[in-house]
Parts: structure tokens; C-alpha cells; sequence
């Protein structure tokens, strides 16, 4: 995912945020315990073709649970064919079955709103860090209960502890 990451980025964002987004996942790997992570892969006889990565909130006063879905990363050649939208189901789907409530994400509305997440507010969900973009800020129910407030201060992994990343 690092080496992914660093490849993708570039091509929309720009290098720095290669380099960073791929520290973020090398940082997710190597500092979050297990049950605090998941991530999603899609593979072919080339390689890693894409990959989600999911991890853990929470939200002390709160009894439901909650994954944030970042980074995500399709690799350059094989954008727009559906890659990315079929990992995030994908994880989406892998969550629910494991008893996830809420599934947050912070990224391109856009991109996010065609696996049914939509923009929220920090009233909603606290986010980590202060939120460079806000309208990127996006949640979704994973149970049939609408997504409402999750409740007392939020407590996040390590490797999301960062300003450069919000």
C-alpha cells in the first residue's frame, strides 16, 4: 500500500502528498494493532491494483463502533474502472458482517457518495484533527438506524496523529 500510495498520489495531488499518504499507510501497518485495522486489496497477475485501508475510532461515550475508511489508493493505469468503488463495498460489506455501526471517511465527496457516504459535521462526528477541507468530512450508517450524533471525545490510532493528513 505504501509504495501504491506514493505511486497514486502524485498523478492528482501532487508528489509531496505521495510521500505522505504513503507514510500514513506504512505508519497504519506498522503502529495499529490488529483488531484496529483492516484493509482490502485488489490484486491481478500485475500486482497491487488497489487498496482501502479501515481503522478504528472511537468514541468513549458512545456504544457503537466505528471504522474510518482512508487511504485509499487505485493504482494510476487503472482508475475509472471501477476499482475503487468496488474495494470500498468491499470493505463497506466486510465491516458490516463484523458488527461495525458507523463507517466515516474523509475525501472527494464525489467519490465517496456513490457507495452512500455524505458529508457530515464535526456536530455529527468529531473528526481527529481540525479539518483542512470540511465538506470532505463524510459518514454513513452501516446498520438500518440513520447515522446520529456519536457521543464524548474521540480517541483515534496513532498513525492518524498527524495535522498533515486532515
Amino acid at each position: 500500500m505504501t509504495a501504491l500510495s506514493e505511486a497514486t498520489f502524485p498523478a492528482s495531488e501532487g508528489p509531496e502528498d505521495g510521500a505522505l499518504i504513503g507514510k500514513l499507510a506504512m505508519d497504519l501497518f506498522e503502529k495499529t494493532p490488529g483488531d484496529d485495522l483492516r484493509a482490502f486489496t485488489c490484486r491481478d497477475d500485475d500486482g497491487l491494483a488497489g487498496c482501502v485501508m479501515a481503522s478504528r475510532l472511537r468514541y468513549p461515550e458512545d456504544n457503537r463502533t466505528v471504522f474510518l475508511l482512508a487511504p485509499v489508493a487505485v493504482e494510476t493505469g487503472r482508475q475509472r474502472r471501477g476499482i475503487g468503488r468496488k474495494l470500498l463495498r468491499i470493505g463497506l460489506d466486510d465491516l458490516r458482517r463484523r458488527g461495525v455501526d458507523v463507517a466515516l471517511t474523509y475525501g472527494d465527496p464525489a467519490c465517496y457518495d456513490k457507495v452512500g457516504f455524505a458529508p457530515i459535521t464535526d456536530n455529527l462526528a468529531r473528526a481527529p484533527l481540525a479539518l483542512q477541507f470540511p465538506h470532505g468530512w463524510l459518514g454513513q450508517s452501516l446498520t438500518e438506524r440513520p447515522l446520529d450524533r456519536l457521543r464524548g471525545p474521540l480517541c483515534w490510532v496513532e498513525a492518524l496523529n498527524s495535522p498533515a493528513y486532515w
